[in-house]
């Protein structure tokens, strides 16, 4: 694991950041496309920043949970994948954390160069809890280790002034589009980071989950 990313998914919850500082918005004209963005600081005008684009996925179990993450950008690629940190306890927050490698992972790979990220995710609950300007406090007090992880990601955007744009792709399809092999790509390195991952004892017998991913 990247130095530094086992720490920061460990570590303890980020504020989130003010209201008014955080930009996001949301539009879904049909149930095959979700799209939303979130901005940071105002971007710096420079010619030598770039977007990359990362597909990011999820495997969990009552045993553990794994993420995984296959990113690219004008100069090069980066394919990842690991264990979901001990407070992972649902199929939503293992999602939230293989987002949040993902934007970590490009930041801590090209630095300043990093303009934004393009997240490409199968987990629409994901996608509007990251979009939500205002969680409901039962959804708070059900889901602690969703709304941590929620504020990481949201902070992260905010400490490197960087634009995020979330994109549902359809998770499982068939066919053999760029989309569909990156999704199933990701879906089977999570599923081995998963197995691979050392036992959680705070995952429940039986998890619950929310909503589909």
């Amino acid at each position: 694991m990247v130095d530094g990313l086992g720490s920061l998914l460990r570590g303890a919850a980020w504020p989130l950041p003010r209201r008014g500082l955080i930009v996001a918005r949301l539009t879904r004209p049909s149930m095959r496309f979700m799209h939303a963005e979130v901005s940071g600081r105002p971007l710096t005008s420079s010619t030598s920043r770039f977007w990359v684009t990362c597909y990011t996925d999820a495997s969990f179990s009552h045993s553990g949970a794994g993420w995984a993450v296959w990113g690219r950008c004008a100069e090069g690629r980066l394919v990842r994948r690991g264990a979901c940190p001990g407070y992972v306890k649902s199929s939503l927050e293992a999602e939230l954390a293989a987002v949040f490698a993902g934007i970590f992972l490009s930041c801590h790979t090209w630095g300043e160069r990093v303009r934004g990220v393009v997240v490409r995710t199968d987990c629409q609950p994901a996608i509007h809890l990251l979009t939500t300007d205002d969680v409901r406090p039962r959804t708070q007090k059900r889901w602690p280790g969703a709304m941590r992880l929620r504020a990481k990601i949201l902070g992260l955007v905010k400490e490197r002034g960087i634009g995020l744009e979330l994109r549902w792709v359809m998770g499982h399809q068939a066919g053999n589009s760029v989309q569909a092999y990156l999704n199933r790509a990701c879906d089977e390195l999570a599923a081995q980071a998963r197995r691979a991952a050392p036992v959680n004892p705070m995952a429940r017998r039986r998890p619950r989950r929310q909503g589909r991913c």
